[in-house]
């Protein structure tokens, strides 16, 4: 079958009703057949484009586990942790995290007591001797806590302090107090009672926790120069 090619052919439009020659109609993407004025192309809007869903599923899962958390702490020494029985390594201390992994223990951070003692030191005069060692250079560890019996006799008239100042109050330092506590018959007091009580006390300590960036240290007597020496604080 075969069409007239409408070149004589007069036709309406589906929109505003006027008549055209056919040829002049052109087809909408609604299929209505509009003249030139009223034709309205498609809007993108009407057509959107293609857009898959992102997968949501793992080609090849692994079933879910809870990994304890692992934290190295310390050096051989400063602590002891137990977790479900496991003993740490000399290397280090762990501390083991999380609900999962069971009861965590932890002991106290190490103590060390120094026993002081007055003797004549090397040149004349008088020394503290620290565990029978004349005047020596100390090292103390931040963190770490460090006491100084000074029950001994030879030690009454010798009230033992620390300084940031070599030689203490005799160089025109202070006193140092920082993780400082004094101690008089087994009971903490203030600077001013350590100093009043000190001669008088059966027992006498000074105790020190280390702060961390703790400045070089001295120690010293109040009363007598050139008793003390250094202390360093790594």
């Amino acid at each position: 079958m075969t069409f007239a090619n409408g070149n004589r052919s007069l036709a309406i439009c589906d929109r505003c009703g006027q008549q055209y020659k056919y040829l002049e109609l052109r087809k909408e993407w609604n299929g209505l057949f509009t003249c030139p004025e009223c034709f309205e192309p498609k809007h993108p809007q009407l057509d959107p484009g293609y857009h898959p869903a992102d997968p949501i599923a793992l080609r090849d899962p692994r079933p879910a586990r809870q990994e304890p958390v692992v934290v190295f702490v310390g050096a051989p020494g400063d602590s002891v942790f137990e977790s479900n029985g496991m003993q740490p390594s000399e290397e280090s201390r762990v501390l083991i995290m999380g609900s999962s992994v069971g009861k965590v223990t932890i002991s106290a951070a190490s103590t060390t007591t120094f026993t002081v003692t007055v003797d004549s030191k090397s040149g004349g005069g008088n020394a503290f001797y620290i565990d029978s060692v004349e005047r020596p250079v100390l090292t103390l560890n931040e963190g770490e806590t460090y006491i100084f019996n000074l029950s001994d006799n030879t030690v009454d008239s010798h009230p033992f302090f620390l300084s940031t100042t070599s030689d203490g109050s005799h160089s025109g330092g202070t006193v140092y107090t920082t993780g400082v506590t004094f101690q008089i018959n087994g009971s903490s007091v203030s600077q001013s009672d350590y100093l009043s009580n000190y001669a008088s006390a059966t027992t006498r300590a000074l105790e020190i926790t280390v702060a961390s960036g703790a400045p070089t240290l001295y120690y010293y007597c109040s009363v007598h120069s050139g008793m003390g020496n250094q202390i360093n604080t790594p």
